[in-house]
C-alpha cells in the first residue's frame, strides 16, 4: 500500500483504544488485484534499477522499482525454468517434487498433482478470479490417440490427439483461465494452448532455425509471435476484469517467454539497445511491462 494509505488505516487504530464509543472501527481495505510477472532468464544487471551502466534501457521496470520495493539479496535451490515455477506456484522447495534436477520438456506429464494447493487455488478460495497467461513449463497430460501416456524417451507427436482435452494443466490447479505454451519457446510443440485445448490442429514441422529445437509448430507460427501475443492476452484480461460489475479482484500470473531463447525481438525493437539482439529483446519485454501499466 502507498504510505498515505497506511496512515489512513493506522490513525483510527491509534485512537480506538481510548475513544471506542466515538470512532467506528476502520473499514478493511479492499482486496487488491495481483499481477505476478516472471521474466525468463533475465539478467540481474540487465535492468537499469540494478545496474546504472546497463546497455539496455528499461524505463518501465525501473518505474516499478521506484514506485515499489527492490530486493538485492536472492537465493535459489535450482536456477532453471521448471523448479523456479514449481516453487512459485506451490510454495514448496523444488526438490520435494518428483523432478530432482533439470527441467521438463513440452511433452512432459504434469509435475503438480491436482490435489496440491497452489497460489491460484488459495487465492480462488479467498474470492479471486485467477488466470495464467504465458509459459507454463510444469508439465500437463496431453491426450493421445491410443489412450496411453506419451513415451517420454521417444515422443511420437503423431500419437497426440491435438483435438483432445489436456488434463492436469493450469485449469486443474486453480486457474480459471489459461493461455500460453507448454514449455520454453525453444521447446516443441510450438502451438498455443487455451484452457485445456490446443488452439489449432493445422500443424507443420520445424527442422531447424528460429525456434532452436526441431519439432511440431502451428502453421504460420514464428518465434517473434510469442511476446506480442501474450502481452495482448494479458492486457485484454486486465481490461475485461475492469468491466466486471461484481467487483471481484483478479490474480494474473504472467510468466513471459522472454528474454529466454529464441532471442527474437520484433522489428520495432531492433537497435533499441546497445547490447545486440538480446538487449533489444529485453527492451521489448520492458515494453510489455509498460503496456500492463497502461492497462
Amino acid at each position: 500500500m502507498k504510505r498515505l494509505n497506511w496512515l489512513h488505516v493506522l490513525a483510527p487504530l491509534a485512537v480506538s483504544g481510548s475513544c471506542a464509543t466515538a470512532f467506528a472501527a476502520p473499514t478493511p481495505p479492499a482486496k487488491p488485484n495481483i499481477i505476478i510477472v516472471l521474466a525468463d532468464d533475465l539478467g540481474y544487471g540487465d535492468v537499469g534499477c540494478y545496474n546504472s551502466e546497463s546497455k539496455i534501457k528499461t524505463p518501465f521496470l525501473d518505474r516499478m522499482a521506484a514506485e515499489g520495493m527492490r530486493f538485492t539479496d536472492a537465493h535459489t535451490c535450482s536456477a532453471v525454468c521448471t523448479p523456479s515455477r514449481y516453487g512459485l506456484i506451490t510454495g514448496r522447495y523444488s526438490w520435494r517434487s518428483e523432478l530432482k534436477g533439470g527441467v521438463l520438456s513440452g511433452y512432459s506429464p504434469a509435475l503438480i498433482k491436482p490435489t496440491r494447493e497452489t497460489i491460484a487455488s488459495m487465492l480462488k478460495k479467498n474470492g479471486y478470479r485467477t488466470a495464467c497467461i504465458g509459459k507454463w513449463h510444469l508439465g500437463m497430460d496431453l491426450a493421445t490417440k491410443d489412450g496411453q501416456p506419451l513415451d517420454q524417451k521417444n515422443v511420437n507427436p503423431s500419437n497426440i490427439d491435438w483435438n483432445g482435452a489436456i488434463r492436469n494443466g493450469p485449469n486443474d490447479l486453480g486457474f480459471d483461465y489459461y493461455f500460453g505454451c507448454a514449455a520454453s519457446w525453444d521447446m516443441p510443440p510450438y502451438v498455443w494452448i487455451e484452457n485445456d485445448k490446443f488452439t489449432t490442429t493445422q500443424l507443420t514441422n520445424v527442422v531447424h532455425g528460429e525456434f532452436g529445437r526441431p519439432g511440431v509448430k502451428a502453421v504460420g507460427m514464428a518465434a517473434t509471435h510469442a511476446l506480442p501475443t501474450l502481452t495482448q492476452k494479458a492486457v485484454s484480461y486486465i481490461e475485461a476484469s475492469a468491466k466486471e460489475k461484481s467487483g471481484q479482484p483478479f490474480f494474473l500470473y504472467f510468466p513471459l517467454t522472454a528474454p529466454h531463447t529464441p532471442v527474437a525481438p520484433n522489428a520495432a525493437f531492433k537497435g533499441r539497445s546497445r547490447a545486440g539482439d538480446y538487449g533489444d529483446f529485453v527492451t521489448e519485454a520492458d515494453d510489455t511491462i509498460g503496456q500492463l501499466f497502461a492497462a
